[in-house]
């Protein structure tokens, strides 16, 4: 038999040692005076178990329909700032066979400040539905922005946390995101973001900050590590655009499927946007009245991103395109008729420096561009397909051909960018360490691996 001297030593130890773990219930069934310990006595809201959650533990959410606080409607749905460890991430995901929705009408679904997080199988969708552009249009021109006309979905917010607290080792994975007004899944001034096996689409419209589908800005490092810091992979990103002028520019901007964007340093003057119409100048950073170092000059990011098996189509922007940013491989994906908006290439990098572009379908809408190569280093580009001839970048196994789909269609859900048997993408691709084992769908690629985000 234990004595209490020998209990609090365990106790202590298993605390020290990440072994505590506890489940949290969310239902909309719930109520937020309950212990929430127990899957019959649930909290009601998502926020109440971000005031007691720990190192360790789980929030399992039921069931309903989660809203932005009365008490706060300019607010988010869910905010969390705590953070776990390294051995002990705390985990938000749906409970068994239940598909919980959050609907946010302020800045923001869940907003994520903390570190070593999951969320797995949950629902975002934003307040397009019931908006009108023209109202957005009008809310433009006003100098205080209404946060209902720039809502974003999942975003990990560095931006106000001190320089030695941003936003690390976060999941975000099999999630439904979409119709916000404001970006899809965002990561701003942040390190290890992993974005796996989501659907992403509709966003981006009625926000005046040039918005995309899924982003991430500004990367802030948290380790020089070797290995993949920031992953993008398996999903699905359809009619991400942007209908209301970039507030900088006054101009229509971005809208992508899928962007990285501006890891090089801020100090460096040159183009901010893909379209060159605005420029950053050089400037001191100004310090911040909240927050001393929020404005530490952030760190040169030396990390690897990898962006593979994704499928982005019919999006305002590109379908993909990295811009000022370094290390990455753009590996596996199929692009479809993106740039509806903006005009932009499929697939391209601008202004960035080793950037591997390798085993990609490629499928430019009519009278659209494949790729564009503007002030570029290192970029390694082959054995990708595309049906429109191009002389940008030409690689020695390239393909120009029809890729052979079994169905497009503009909405992913119903589309099927399989491959059909008689399609020359079919295990033609490049055999290589960066290219992934499996394809979207998880089948083995194998010694043969085919070009595209399906192996099939």
């Amino acid at each position: 038999m234990l004595t209490s001297t020998k209990l609090l030593v365990v106790l202590a130890l298993a605390a020290g040692t990440g072994l505590r773990a506890a489940d949290f219930y969310v239902s909309a069934k719930g109520d937020d005076v309950n212990s929430g310990t127990k899957a019959d006595a649930p909290f009601r809201t998502l926020q109440r178990a971000a005031e007691l959650v720990q190192p360790g533990d789980s929030v399992v959410i039921g069931d309903g329909i989660y809203l932005t606080p009365r008490s706060s409607p300019d607010g988010n749905v869910l905010t969390v700032a705590r953070s776990g460890r390294a051995d002990a991430w705390i985990t938000w995901r749906a409970a068994p066979g239940a598909r919980p929705e959050l609907r946010p009408t302020g800045w923001g679904g869940i907003v994520v400040t903390g570190s070593y997080q999951v969320f797995d199988g949950l629902t975002v969708i934003g307040g397009n539905d019931s908006l009108t552009l023209l109202d957005a249009l009008a809310d433009a021109k006003q100098p205080k922005p209404a946060a209902r006309f720039n809502t974003n979905g999942i975003f990990v917010n560095g931006r106000l946390r001190r320089a030695d607290e941003k936003p690390h080792h976060v999941i975000i994975r099999n999630c439904t995101v979409g119709k916000l007004p404001g970006g899809g899944v965002v990561g701003i001034e942040c390190d290890y973001l992993t974005v796996e096996d989501c659907r992403v689409f509709e966003s981006a419209w009625l926000c005046r900050y040039a918005a995309s589908g899924i982003t991430t800005l500004h990367n802030w490092r948290f380790d020089d590590a070797p290995g993949y810091h920031i992953v993008i992979q398996r999903n699905l990103v359809w009619d991400n655009k942007t209908l209301v002028p970039w507030e900088r520019t006054g101009k229509l901007s971005d809208g992508n499927g899928i962007l990285l964007d501006v890891t090089d340093r801020e100090e460096i003057e040159g183009a901010a946007n893909p379209n060159a119409d605005t420029v950053v100048v050089a400037q001191p950073p100004k310090p911040s009245p909240t927050v001393k170092s929020a404005k530490t000059p952030r760190p040169a990011w030396q990390g690897r991103a990898l962006i593979a098996n994704n499928v982005s189509a019919f999006n305002g922007g590109s379908g993909i395109h990295v811009f000022r940013t370094r290390h990455v491989d753009i590996v596996n994906n199929t692009t479809c008729w993106n740039g509806r908006v903006v005009g932009y290439q499929e697939l391209f990098p601008n202004r960035s420096d080793d950037v591997v572009i390798v085993n990609n379908i490629i499928v430019p809408r009519p009278g659209g561009k494949v790729t564009s190569n503007n002030r570029n280093t290192r970029i390694r580009w082959d054995y990708n397909l595309y049906p429109t001839p191009q002389d940008i970048f030409k690689g020695p196994h390239d393909l120009i051909a029809e890729p052979k789909f079994h169905d497009i269609q503009s909405d992913l859900r119903r589309a099927d960018f399989r491959l059909l048997p008689d399609s020359p993408a079919l295990e033609s691709g490049l055999m290589g360490a960066f290219v992934p084992a499996t394809d979207i769908g998880g089948k083995p690629r194998g010694g043969k691996p085919s070009r595209g985000a399906y192996q099939e």
